[in-house]
């Protein structure tokens, strides 16, 4: 099988570029169905991509959405009109919220005055509110930007915020004796007022949408790009006011006297409208507080500038590598895989294993030069082992002519289908993280055979229980690069060969069980661009929401130890069901309103002796008999679909039967839909 999969990948590759003109061209199978030519808008091929398959009842925070959805509804593209824009940009709202785990988003709040601003019919900020109000289960986010605010809306005669204004007495800003700085910067001893004052123009602007809700604001999330920055020793040294306050302080370390005044200046600003009474529950959080290799204040002081999520800090390090080539490491602003790898080692250091990346895979006008679909939910996976509980999915409209929304939308969904994977090993990411090398530092990179691929590895904190996470990373999008790789890896004096995909390979080895067990949690997952996944749902059977039974008791895997490496690169793991065992399966309506015409259930079984299944949920009550086998056969059963359809329930009514995989298909032949699987 395995060698029929590499030969299938060779030829569609080769297909793929010769496609195109000549070698060193994109794959086309990386792009949406029909580029460079416009098929379908933004939100027809969101409302067209496979739903996420979240674990039921998780206890994850939701997606934060920092891509506009006006802009993603066609707003500022000379073939869209006004209204049509702000339509979709609502219907984008609720489909990200109801299909794509999203929290709802309002945007930054600093043009609202009054009411009468609000219902601005040029934006759709009225209807968002209205979204909010109806559906007070969804948590609702703000987002807010110090240096856009605005105090001549209040009637104040000044331009900009105290923060960034240039025409303060040149005492408030840095000294700057060796003239190497270009303009001038807030200093760390300016006023507490200025930015008191700052904060309460934001307050006004919250209170207009405070008096328009009929429900709480969860989050609000501050851009957080305000001065002053981080500065050289050299420039800190010069600034006589500076050493004078350092002193008095009796900070030692510049390092950490600049973080904590750092931390006191946005806290004086942030507290100004979190002390509002109706957002006495609502938490805060700021970009980049992160423990980032350079620019970043020191992580212990500056983390303290956020609310605790769930009692710990989370922290929030801007992972945008843009082009395929700085995945590994990063260039300038542009943060590949390295720079976490190296923040994530001082946080965790610092006691906090859990953070909240905010992530863009590019933002260039030509979608050829950002990186793909399959690159990016490979390295977001990662991401999740590493200990991200949720993702700041963004994207940045800088300028006209604004990039296609229908080139990037799914930049919306890889979020998701990351995060829907990491909901399905709750007890590792929560009790677990990553391992530590003998000098007790965490390992956020685990070494492997291939330079090419990124392995991350969490473990629970009582249990010999791995996640394993491997992304096989090209470095551009025209290169014939392997669409997976056999790599090897050591864990616990164990030699370990699995297989590493462009999209992310991520395995659950469980050996607190004997025999140990090992199963693929995305299996499904392809390289292609979403628009162009199957549309057959697959599942692995062990990959349940619920059970009758612990998954470590009815779960059994087989494979082979060889040359003294434990070979899980030809692994087989199936459920044994016995009389009144049951697995489910959370499905959305989509899993099933994509099929046409006839719709069959198929089960890929292996049982020695005459056996019944009940299938409920996705069809009513139907009992499927099934004869002895003595090797895995599928077996297939017609089934009529149930409206509002949420589960498939498959419970053994008698006799014992083992289950490795399951398809709902309107094809009739398993075996063509398993093909490419």
């Amino acid at each position: 099988m395995k060698n029929t999969l590499n030969i299938y990948f060779f030829l569609l590759s080769l297909f793929s570029f010769s496609s195109c003109n000549g070698q060193g061209t994109i794959d086309s199978l990386e792009f949406q169905k029909g580029y460079p030519k416009i098929q379908h808008n933004a939100l027809e091929q969101l409302r067209s991509f496979p739903s996420p398959r979240y674990k039921t009842n998780n206890d994850f925070m939701r997606l934060f959405n920092w891509i506009s959805p006006h802009y993603m509804a066609g707003k500022g593209q000379k073939d869209v009109p006004l209204e049509k824009s702000l339509n979709d940009a609502v219907l984008l709202q609720e489909e990200l919220c109801l299909n794509w785990n999203y929290m709802i988003v309002l945007p930054n709040p600093s043009s609202l005055k009054d009411e009468t601003s609000i219902n601005n019919p040029k934006i759709p900020y009225r209807r968002y509110i209205d979204f909010a109000n109806a559906h007070p289960e969804i948590p609702l986010t703000l987002t807010t930007f110090w240096v856009q605010s605005n105090p001549k809306l209040f009637g104040i005669d000044q331009k900009g915020p105290n923060v960034s204004r240039q025409d303060h007495p040149e005492s408030y800003y840095i000294a700057d004796k060796n003239k190497t700085m270009k303009w001038k910067k807030i200093s760390y001893v300016a006023p507490d007022s200025l930015f008191i004052k700052d904060g309460m123009i934001v307050r006004k602007n919250i209170e207009v949408i405070l008096k328009e809700l009929k429900r709480p604001i969860d989050i609000i999330n501050e851009n957080g790009e305000e001065p002053p920055n981080v500065f050289d020793r050299s420039i800190l040294e010069n600034d006589p006011e500076l050493v004078k306050d350092k002193n008095a302080l009796k900070i030692a370390d510049w390092d950490d006297y600049i973080a904590i005044k750092k931390t006191k200046i946005r806290t004086l600003y942030s507290s100004q409208f979190m002390s509002h009474p109706q957002l006495k529950n609502t938490l805060f959080t700021a970009y980049a507080v992160e423990g980032g290799p350079v620019n970043r204040f020191d992580w212990h002081f500056s983390k303290t500038t956020c609310s605790k999520i769930k009692g710990n800090y989370y922290s929030t390090p801007d992972f945008y590598p843009r082009t395929p080539d700085n995945w590994k490491n990063w260039k300038g602003a542009w943060h590949g895989w390295k720079w976490i790898n190296d923040g994530r080692k001082v946080e965790i250091k610092d006691g906090d294993k859990f953070f909240s990346p905010f992530v863009a895979a590019g933002w260039h006008f030509n979608p050829e030069k950002d990186m793909r679909p399959a690159q990016w939910l490979g390295l977001l996976k990662c991401l999740g082992t590493v200990g991200a509980e949720f993702y700041y999915a963004g994207y940045f409209n800088l300028k006209a002519p604004f990039s296609l929304p229908e080139n990037y939308v799914w930049q919306a969904a890889m979020p998701a289908y990351a995060q829907a994977i990491t909901t399905h090993y709750p007890d590792v990411f929560f009790s677990g993280n990553v391992l530590f090398d003998n000098n007790k530092e965490p390992i956020i990179t685990y070494p492997n055979s291939e330079e090419d691929v990124l392995v991350t590895i969490r473990k629970h904190d009582t249990k010999e229980k791995y996640i394993i996470a491997t992304t096989v990373q090209p470095s551009s999008n025209t290169e014939r690069a392997p669409l997976e790789k056999d790599i090897v890896i050591a864990i616990a004096n164990e030699k370990i060969k699995l297989t590493s995909r462009r999209q992310g390979s991520v395995y659950v080895y469980d050996k607190s069980v004997s025999p140990a067990i090992v199963y693929q949690l995305d299996k499904w997952h392809q390289y292609e661009h979403p628009s162009r996944w199957r549309k057959d749902w697959i599942c692995e059977a062990e990959v349940c929401d619920s059970s009758s039974s612990p998954s470590n008791q009815f779960i059994h895997s087989e494979f082979k130890k060889q040359d003294q490496i434990t070979d899980l690169t030809k692994f087989v793991s199936y459920v044994e069901l016995s009389s009144s065992d049951y697995v489910i399966y959370n499905l959305s309506e989509r899993d099933v309103e994509q099929t046409n015409g006839k719709t069959f259930l198929h089960l890929l079984v292996k049982n020695k002796d005459k056996a019944q299944l009940t299938i409920t949920g996705v069809t009513e009550n139907s009992v499927i008999t099934i004869a002895p086998h003595d090797s895995w056969t599928w077996i297939k059963q017609e089934i009529t679909v149930q409206k509002g359809v949420k589960n498939l329930k498959i419970e053994s009514k008698n006799g014992a039967i083992l289950l490795d995989k399951i398809i709902l298909s309107d094809n009739n032949d398993a075996h063509s839909v398993e093909k490419d699987y």
